[in-house]
């Protein structure tokens, strides 16, 4: 007998565990042992599915081929870091968050994200009579902060499904067609109330106001 094969055999037994042994005892042929399923412990999974579900858009009003068209190319600016989602008109000149996501209306998205609670703020935009970009934001931009709350489970899915509602706004006789964002979330088969993320209210923080980490340093 080769002394080495034997050796290398040894060796190899040591990983094969119990069945090698019985090789050697001539209980069973040697083919035996790499036909054995290898052993597999599979963690379970600690994400869920989070969806992202931008409906068509709709209006009061009916609107003109020409904004159709636009609306149609338009999309929605949004992104998500630890645990919140952010949705916002204004750019990142003068938000501090990764809006690196567009969300277009009549799609979804989706991604896998860790279980846990999670958050939407709505950054949003009114127009008002202004001569430069800073004062317009300074005027009409406000913050609506975790105005929508979440939880992604482990395994589960978990939608915000987003229905845009389109309204017009004026401003130095120019026409604004501005989206407003109603939410809701949905959970196997089940919806929460839908709330503005984008819409002025009481609990509303005026940008000038607002000092919180979404807010950029603007030189």
């Amino acid at each position: 007998m080769d002394v080495r094969r034997v050796a290398h055999f040894g060796e190899y037994c040591m990983h094969k565990g119990m069945a090698c042994l019985w090789v050697l005892a001539g209980w069973l042929p040697a083919w035996f042992v790499d036909a054995q399923p290898a052993e597999s412990a599979s963690a379970p999974t600690r994400n869920g599915m989070f969806i992202v579900d931008v409906e068509p858009y709709s209006s009061a009003k009916p609107l003109s081929r020409k904004v159709a068209r636009q609306l149609d190319g338009a999309a929605l600016e949004w992104g998500i870091h630890e645990n919140q989602v952010v949705f916002s008109f204004l750019g990142t000149r003068f938000v501090d968050f990764p809006l690196d996501r567009a969300a277009r209306y009549g799609r979804k998205e989706s991604l896998e994200l860790p279980a846990g609670d999670y958050r939407v703020t709505g950054v949003g935009l009114e127009m008002t009579t202004s001569y430069t970009a800073d004062l317009l934001v300074n005027r009409g931009a406000f913050v609506n902060e975790g105005v929508v709350t979440f939880r992604i489970e482990p395994g589960r899915t978990t939608s915000l499904v987003i229905s845009p509602v389109i309204q017009r706004d004026t401003t130095m006789n120019i026409d604004f067609w501005m989206p407003t964002l109603m939410a809701r979330v949905r959970t196997d088969g089940s919806e929460t109330q839908a709330v503005a993320l984008n819409v002025r209210s009481p609990a509303s923080i005026a940008w000038p106001a607002y000092d919180g980490p979404l807010k950029r340093a603007v030189e």
